[in-house]
């Protein structure tokens, strides 16, 4: 009896060693960014120079105000108060011929302090999908892991390196609908967290009130009014009121900048592409790209009607998944189709804002391992070009920065996602089709 078992319990032992050897790899690869982003600029110079402003009582949001690489400040007040601490350290800097060298001390405080959170979330996100998904053997379970971590590799190296939020929002969005606490004030409160910070998972509101859940709709919002209110203990209230106002105003998606979005470069959402290629409008060190002349007035109303059919698309593939609750991994594509929608949607959103397509990237290898049939030759050579032109099969940063430059300049990236998306949501359109022939079979 004991050899029948044997070929089973040496092929769980190999991929066993197999996965140890890929989790060390995906370490190594994670540790690169991390370390490289604490003797380079990224964000978090913007961060902790809006938050320098905070702490010497001067307004953020100003127009006229930029910061590192002429970049503007457009989170929320209380990301700039809990940096405080790292705001208020003295001025020292790292000697030249240091391993660090000329960089600040504060900077390299608070960078280490994200790196570190950065891997607890993408431990925390790891740990969801691997109990979310049941593989029939050990061999597509690691096949799993090998291809998801060559795919999404990319996302999880630009976020670290630049300084990013994405990874903490995605966790926040697996934390609120996957978590197994007991409390449900504890599952909110990294969501609220990051509505409050980025407004972003506000999207997920339209999920709530599909699904129902006013409760939820009310315990985020009461969360979010905690956390705004906890600076009014510590910050002169007058000036903290004026910065939230001056915050909202600078997030109006009906602003001019979130319509015409050529202020900076490199976004990738759907308001980016209308940009580049309906206007004639330059942005600085991006190739002009022109099919036709639009109109500002006629720019914002193609650019929301796209929205709205994004949006549209989105809200009939939830609602008939809810009606046929008997389909496998049902809530999982839900998540999904609002987590895609996110960096399509909402303006000034960049290619490391892609990494909240990994739940449903995640779901295509998993039914790709699963049954190949079920994804047809066409559907699968279109989520390939899609995933090749968003940089996941090709690492961009291996180019010369003329040709990255050329790449983010035409809106490759985004040009990417949409195809991703509109091939996701028509594999997820054909299962719920299939789904129902079976039910109605007698």
């Amino acid at each position: 009896m004991e050899c029948v078992h044997l070929p089973y319990a040496m092929e769980f032992e190999r991929y066993k060693n197999y996965r140890k050897i890929l989790l060390f790899v995906f370490s190594l690869l994670l540790l690169w960014p991390a370390l490289n982003s604490l003797s380079n600029s990224n964000d978090f110079e913007v961060f902790l120079g809006a938050s320098r402003r905070m702490f010497n009582g001067l307004d953020m949001y100003h127009e006229k105000v930029v910061y590192d690489r002429y970049l503007h400040y457009y989170y929320s007040p209380f990301f700039a108060f809990i940096l405080q601490p790292f705001a208020a350290i003295m001025d020292y800097r790292f000697p030249e011929n240091s391993i660090l060298p000329n960089v600040e001390l504060s900077m390299m405080l608070v960078k280490l302090v994200w790196n570190v959170l950065n891997m607890f979330f993408i431990y925390r996100i790891c740990k969801y999908l691997l109990s979310i998904f049941q593989f029939e053997t050990d061999r597509k379970a690691f096949w799993f892991y090998l291809i998801m971590v060559f795919l999404c590799y990319r996302w999880l190296h630009i976020n670290i390196k630049y300084g990013q939020l994405t990874i903490f929002l995605l966790y926040a969005f697996f934390e609120a609908y996957f978590s197994t606490k007991s409390k449900e004030w504890l599952k909110w409160s990294p969501f609220a967290l990051g509505m409050q910070i980025k407004i972003l998972p506000i999207f997920f509101y339209w999920k709530m009130f599909l699904d129902k859940n006013y409760k939820a709709m009310m315990l985020v919002f009461s969360l979010v009014i905690v956390i705004t209110v906890i600076p009014f203990i510590f910050l002169d209230s007058h000036y903290y009121i004026m910065e939230l106002q001056m915050w909202l105003k600078t997030i109006n998606p009906l602003n001019s900048n979130h319509v015409v979005q050529t202020g900076e470069g490199g976004f990738m959402d759907i308001g980016s592409i209308v940009t580049k290629y309906f206007t004639m409008y330059r942005v600085p060190n991006e190739p002009r790209v022109c099919l036709t002349q639009l109109s500002i007035s006629q720019m914002f109303w193609l650019t929301q009607v796209l929205r709205l059919l994004i949006l549209g698309a989105i809200t009939y593939l939830i609602l008939e998944l809810k009606k046929i609750p008997r389909l496998k991994y049902n809530d999982y594509l839900q998540f999904s189709l609002m987590c895609i929608g996110i960096p399509i949607i909402f303006p000034h959103q960049r290619d490391y804002s892609f990494a909240l397509f990994i739940p449903a990237l995640s779901y295509v290898v998993y039914y790709f391992l699963r049954d190949r049939d079920i994804l047809k030759p066409i559907p699968t050579a279109f989520f390939f070009i899609g995933l090749l032109l968003m940089g996941c099969v090709v690492f961009f940063e291996f180019f010369s920065l003329d040709f990255r430059y050329w790449i983010i300049g035409v809106r490759l990236m985004g040009i990417g996602a949409i195809i991703f998306a509109v091939f996701f949501f028509l594999f997820i359109n054909q299962q719920i089709k299939s789904m129902k022939a079976i039910i109605a079979k007698p």
